[in-house]
């Protein structure tokens, strides 16, 4: 019994499902507090000959108000294993030990004794557990087994992942052993432009057989994600239509990657600073294809219909005829614009587009190219009686100091422009005032700067450092007496350091010589640097000159190594050449770097005569594409492996019918290896020949494999090439081609014509309609039913979800013909039952529906079982459905005859509830646990003889229910006292007539005997 104070358990759901128990969940502990003992509680203290019922926490009842039902979230997993006998006899340690381990996990078994196999299903409202329950059993049931998975040598990156990551990740969640094969020396062969055809790898997993098919899996869809993408270059169209493909700002190219590309493709066109570059497309296969046909059927209507206009436009200006200004000129005349390189004096501009808009462009070019202000400084004019190198230099110091303002930018003049005498300065901007002010500015600068304020030190290019100082102090030093000195940028070997002066003429001269004076002191203790120049052959200048092995060799010392005919020549050098290597530093330095070069100069000279032995092999012509292979692989890996430099001729429609020669150039050894293998595979080559299939193109997937599994095993045991179609071939799209060696292709011919077959018979496909209210039966709780027909026939079942809003329903059967079959007949055995089903609907009020179904659905399952329905929990569920929405209606479903004895039996019983009384007795708190079943349990002793309950004071059903109909009685009496009865008109006054004698027999027990002429008073009963 439940004290008043104790909080009671809310119900889980006043209307349980009839498939699986139900049970309240416990309520929380509470920390009590401490008091002292109520010693005159009846309750605590009872009269010693009554009995106390033992407080117990209230189960559901009729009176308990609904609370909202909050729904969890449940994770499930599901395993499949064919277990030994010694495995089922391991269960009843394995599953106990398994949910003492993860508690918070549910764990159902159940055996097929058809198929052999046990299916356990874990729920558990935390992911995690249910994984780790999962894995706990498997470690102790599944058999340890070796699995392998084929994948592309070319995705055994992406398969590893960045840092180990993939391969860790499905380490960590399945608890296997993965070991991936090293790369291979082909690495050219890898990479094939489609990796389901190339090479393949494979992967071996060791650990249970569950999680070895999940690692497979996960690998497998890795892959997957790999290969149904493709990347493709156009380097064919000419970049001239590159702004037109891309559109104003991208627009153009966005709108065909979510059109024809569908989303699934990403168009990257270089910018016009770029323009050498391809279009490259990338995204899923088909999408690939489409974007790439759509890209050509533009440019094909674009070279049929644009023409071209050239006009000059001050080079200057074509600032403006770029980024913004060209976009804008291609929006609004849909012609392009396009300028010389940066690096080209040319002022030739040229518009491209339709006919009828040139004139348009024309104009607008000019517009936007007149709206900016060009100024010059002609930097040699400024100065016109000094010589071109003066202008040069004048140039070169202003590179740095020309002065800014907004929206105004400076060129400087070309190489190229000051070579040719031009020495002009060119001043850019929108704003005409801001450009008037900044090209005065420069003329202030330059004008001053006559010959007479410029010096040239020819200083060793070794001493540089010494002459600026620590991070440029002594420069600092210099510019702050009015000199500016400008050294030559590092290891471009100049030795001409220039000197300007900004301050007074009249000082001029003697601050630069003093200058001068100074630079040669700090440049002293390069005084006795030693320059040589050596003779080592050109063709070894790249290899020895390296950055890398002048650094080895150079070590710490400072040494400047310049080789060719272009360079600084040092007095007492002989005039450089092409062979020519000058080093210059310290001697013992210089000495010791030029006997290194010599001497990998001779090592060098040495291995290129070893290894210019050269060698011949004559072949069929026809062979030369297949001895070089995809993109070179072949030849690549002779000159990987071999170091041999194989030579074809020139591809030739004549050289096909005849023998052509192939150059070998290398060592002897292996010039002679690498012309065995050639010959080796000519021989192969001539062997072989070419069988074509005719296989549906629906079939192509099962024979492929997943990733590429089993043609990769065929092609790999009988050494053939099996060719599927594709889209962008001329092959047939049911023709599959097997190529290789006479015997290898019979065999494999025979495996793949008898893999063909066994998946055809798997193949079998059928539809079967059935009403769409059978569906619901069909596919079982969660999918549960339509479970276990697919496991026990051996069949794919699909329900097409498109027929879901008419009357029938279709189902698609995949497999053999015997599953089919075996499927077909355990679903039309479904639809019977259904068909003979009944569905009635009744109206009982909601208040009656929780007694209806009893605690925990007991009562409603014995009154299933009492109208002749089923006994078993699984086959009562879905017979009688309560409303969750407190509403009357309850449906009842099941056979025609058990359906109306059913709803009959639930009629009859909800009048009887109807039609039930509540009366008052008066009953002292130490008789309550009388009046309960033994244990405390709330059935009352006259609850199977009369259908009559018995609701104590402290019960919280006891304030919901009415008053009792003889309240009158029970004025005088106390609250705590009277406990209420409820049953049928006639069972009611029989159980208060009951209840009034056991009271009275026990205040009659209560009464002492009195002696003789002594009064007895009646004590009160609560005292």
């Amino acid at each position: 019994m439940q004290d008043a104070g104790e909080a009671s358990t809310p119900m889980a759901d006043p209307f349980p499902s009839l498939g699986e128990p139900v049970s309240a969940a416990p309520a929380p502990s509470q920390a009590r507090r401490e008091a002292r003992p109520d010693v005159s509680s009846e309750d605590a203290f009872p009269t010693l000959g009554a009995s106390s019922a033992r407080g117990m926490r209230a189960a559901p009842t009729a009176w308990v108000s609904p609370v909202p039902v909050i729904q969890r979230v449940v994770h499930q997993a599901t395993v499949s294993l064919r277990l030994s006998d010694e495995q089922l006899a391991k269960l009843n340690t394995v599953l106990p030990r398994v949910q003492a381990k993860c508690p918070t996990v549910k764990l159902e078994a159940s055996t097929t004794r058809k198929t052999g196999y046990t299916t356990f299903i874990f729920k558990g409202a935390n992911e995690a557990a249910v994984q780790l329950a999962k894995k706990e059993l498997t470690v102790q049931l599944a058999r340890r087994v070796t699995g392998t998975v084929l994948v592309p040598a070319s995705l055994r990156a992406h398969v590893i992942g960045a840092g180990g990551k993939n391969i860790k990740r499905i380490t960590e969640q399945t608890g296997v052993r993965i070991h991936v094969p090293p790369r291979s020396g082909d690495a050219a062969a890898e990479e094939a432009d489609d990796p389901l055809l190339g090479e393949q790898m494979e992967i071996t997993i060791e650990g249970d057989e569950v999680h070895v098919q999940e690692a497979q899996a996960l690998i497998q869809a890795i892959v997957a994600e790999r290969t149904s993408k493709l990347s493709q270059s156009l380097a064919h169209i000419e970049p001239e239509y590159y702004p037109f493909l891309a559109g104003v700002r991208g627009a153009r190219v966005e709108a065909l990657a979510a059109n024809e590309g569908r989303g699934e493709v990403t168009i990257k066109v270089p910018p016009p600073h770029h323009r050498h570059a391809p279009i490259l497309v990338h995204g899923e296969r088909a999408s690939v294809g489409a974007v790439v046909d759509a890209i050509e059927s533009q440019v094909r209507d674009m070279r049929a219909s644009f023409h071209t206009l050239s006009l000059t436009i001050p080079k200057r200006q074509h600032v403006c005829l770029v980024g913004d200004g060209a976009a804008d000129i291609l929006a609004a005349t849909q012609c392009s614009v396009e300028l010389p390189p940066v690096h080209d004096a040319s002022e030739s501009v040229t518009i491209r587009g339709p006919q009828a808009q040139l004139p348009l462009a024309l104009t607008a070019a000019l517009e936007r190219a007149n709206a900016i202000t060009v100024k010059v400084v002609d930097v040699g004019a400024l100065h016109a009686g000094a010589d071109a190198q003066h202008a040069r230099y004048l140039v070169q110091w202003l590179g740095g100091r020309a002065p800014r303002a907004e929206g105004v930018q400076v060129f400087m003049p070309t190489a190229t422009a000051l070579d040719a005498g031009r020495a002009h300065v060119d001043v850019v901007g929108k704003d005409a005032e801001a450009v008037a002010r900044v090209h005065r500015e420069l003329e202030e600068l330059v004008r001053p700067l006559d010959p007479s304020a410029l010096r040239v030190a020819d200083l060793d290019p070794l001493a540089h450092d010494l002459v600026a100082g620590k991070r440029g102090q002594n420069l600092k030093a210099y510019e702050a007496r009015g000199v500016d000195v400008l050294v030559p940028p590092e290891h471009s070997g100049r030795s001409d350091v220039l000197l300007v002066h900004r301050g007074a003429a009249a000082e001029r001269a003697a601050v630069l010589e003093a200058v001068l004076q100074e630079l040669a002191a700090a440049a002293a203790p390069a005084a006795d640097l030693q320059t040589a120049h050596v003779s080592i052959p050109a063709k070894h200048h790249a290899a020895l000159l390296d950055r890398t092995v002048l650094n080895a060799l150079m070590g710490e010392d400072r040494i400047q190594v310049t080789a060719g005919r272009h360079g600084p020549v040092p007095a007492g050098v002989d005039a450089r050449t092409n062979d020519s290597v000058v080093v210059r530093g310290a001697p013992a330095a210089v000495e010791r770097v030029v006997a290194r070069l010599q001497q990998m100069a001779a090592d060098a000279e040495q291995d290129s005569m070893e290894s210019s032995f050269v060698d011949e092999l004559r072949v069929p012509g026809a062979y030369v594409p297949r001895l070089i292979g995809r993109g070179g692989a072949a030849v690549a890996k002779l000159r990987d492996e071999l170091g041999v430099r194989v030579d074809f001729p020139d591809a030739d429609d004549k050289a096909r019918a005849k023998q052509v020669p192939i150059v070998l150039t290398g060592r002897k050894a292996c010039v002679t290896e690498a012309k065995a293998r050639l010959a080796a595979q000519v021989q192969r080559l001539a062997d072989e020949t070419t069988v074509r299939l005719r296989v549906p193109s629906e079939m192509h997937g099962a024979l492929i494999g997943p990733g590429g599994k089993y043609v990769s095993r065929l092609q790999d045991k009988y050494g053939v090439r099996i060719v599927f179609p594709r889209g962008d071939e001329a092959q047939a799209g049911d023709e599959v081609s097997v190529r290789g060696g006479k015997r290898g292709v019979a065999e494999a011919q025979a495996e793949l014509l008898e893999l063909l077959a066994y998946e055809q018979e798997r193949s079998q496909a059928e539809e079967l309609a059935v009403p769409q209210r059978a569906v619901a039966r069909i596919l079982g709780r969660s999918g549960a039913t339509i479970n276990q027909l697919r496991l026990e026939s051996g069949a794919e079942i699909d329900v097409e979800r498109e027929a879901g809003a008419g009357e029938q329903a279709v189902l698609r059967l995949r497999g053999s013909r015997a599953a089919i079959e075996a499927a077909r007949a355990a679903i039309l055995d479904l639809v019977a039952a259904v068909e003979r089903e009944a569905e009635l609907q009744l109206d009982i009020p909601s208040r009656f529906h929780a007694q209806l179904i009893g605690q925990g659905g007991q009562h409603l399952r014995d009154l299933i079982v009492r109208a002749g329905g089923p006994s078993e929990p699984r086959a009562q569920a879905q017979m009688v459905r309560f409303a969750r929405d407190r509403s009357d209606a309850v449906t009842v479903r099941a056979e025609q005859g058990v359906a109306q004895r059913i709803a009959e039996l639930l009629q009859s019983e909800a009048r009887a509830l109807a039609e039930r009384v509540v009366h008052g007795a008066v009953v002292p708190p130490r008789l309550h646990g009388q009046l309960v079943a033994r244990g405390g349990r709330r059935n009352s002793p006259w609850q199977q003889e009369h259908g009559v309950q018995i609701v104590l004071p402290n019960w919280r059903e006891y304030a919901e229910l009415e008053a009792p109909a003889n309240a009158t009685d029970l004025v005088d009496a106390d609250p705590a006292h009277i406990v209420k009865v409820l049953g049928g008109r006639e069972s009611v006054p029989q159980v208060l007539q009951a209840i009034d004698a056991l009271v009275a027999a026990d205040a009659q027990r209560r009464r002492p005997r009195a002696p003789r002429a002594a009064r007895v008073d009646d004590a009160d009963d609560d005292e």
